[in-house]
């Protein structure tokens, strides 16, 4: 599934352990990062200002818009196997490559997979991926963890948080963090998880938020297979490719980018966008823009979502 140098990039974390590594707080600033800026609640991206419990404020490193677009969360076990670090790797490149970001925590194992994937993407109108910490911008943890960093916020990535630049991470945080994993995105995968993951915590806290919730199967003998097969069992989908997750999440495998300008499809935007927003801000008639969201659903550069429409990044700057 991971070849050439994408398995030569698994290995390098592997080769740390794919484990959680020493357990200290990290020190320092790891260099090389822009200053971090502050987004208010009332400029959270829409999807995590719905949540029930917000953040007051969200710091970030990186550029804003990457929490805007469309995004999936793949999350697992720091100690996960060779495969499960392969299946995220790919899942996360694949997903990209369709336009769609990938959120995760930075943390050694299916994170960082997931992260690296993304970041193997590249392309014009590829995902970026988007990492969410426990602990403050200026005290990154894992501190192994620096260079992807940096690698994640020179790609168009963005790191955020909701604690000050020299909280340490807390053992508390990585909960409460794990509401604006899910709380970014439209829905979660697990890649191999333990009864006590602290990924089924974003598994629940996703459902809480209306997500998705999405788990790879895997071998039933490994502890590391419980979690998410339990998932599945409660209702998860099953998925082991990159056109299952859109299958799931009811969006289209990207078409080729439309070319012309077209009021109604400027008027949708990367979060769900009402039919009667849409009318409003073009001021068309209501059969009309019907008419035009259903030939840009065609298109592949609109999707329905939740009774409205998203708009698809890379998908168009207008349409035929």
């Amino acid at each position: 599934m991971v070849q050439g140098n994408e398995r030569g990039k698994i290995a390098g974390d592997s080769a740390h352990g794919l484990s959680p590594g020493a357990r200290g707080p990290a020190q320092a600033d790891p260099g090389g990062l822009p200053p971090q800026r502050t987004m208010t609640r009332a400029q959270l991206p829409e999807p995590l200002a719905a949540i029930a419990d917000p953040p007051a404020r969200l710091f970030y490193q990186g550029d804003a818009k990457a929490l805007s677009w469309p995004a999936v969360a793949i999350v697992g076990s720091r100690r996960c196997t060779r495969q499960g670090a392969e299946v995220a790797f790919a899942l996360a490149r694949d997903l990209a490559q369709q336009g769609i970001n990938i959120v995760s925590g930075l943390a050694y194992g299916i994170d960082a997979a997931a992260h690296r994937g993304a970041l193997a993407a590249g392309g014009d109108g590829a995902g970026v991926t988007v990492a969410v910490l426990g602990g403050g911008l200026g005290n990154l943890y894992p501190r192994g963890h620096a260079p992807l960093a940096r690698e994640i916020v020179a790609a168009g990535g963005a790191l955020v948080s909701e604690y000050e630049a020299l909280e340490p991470p807390r053992k508390h945080h990585f909960p409460a963090r794990n509401r604006i994993v899910s709380g970014l995105c439209l829905g979660v995968i697990i890649v191999e998880a333990s009864v006590r993951s602290g990924s089924l915590i974003t598994a629940r806290m996703a459902l809480e938020q209306g997500r998705d919730v999405m788990a790879v199967p895997s071998l039933v003998s490994s502890p590391l297979a419980r979690g998410g097969h339990r998932l599945i069992r409660e209702g998860a989908a099953l998925v082991e490719c990159a056109e299952h997750v859109l299958e799931a999440l009811g969006l289209p495998a990207r078409a080729p980018a439309p070319v012309v300008d077209d009021a109604v499809l400027a008027a949708v935007q990367a979060s769900r966008t009402s039919v009667e927003a849409v009318t409003h801000a073009t001021g068309l008639p209501l059969e009309e823009v019907l008419r035009r969201l259903t030939e840009l659903e065609v298109d592949g550069a609109v999707a329905a979502h939740n009774g409205g429409y998203i708009r698809l990044p890379g998908g168009a700057q207008g349409a035929s």
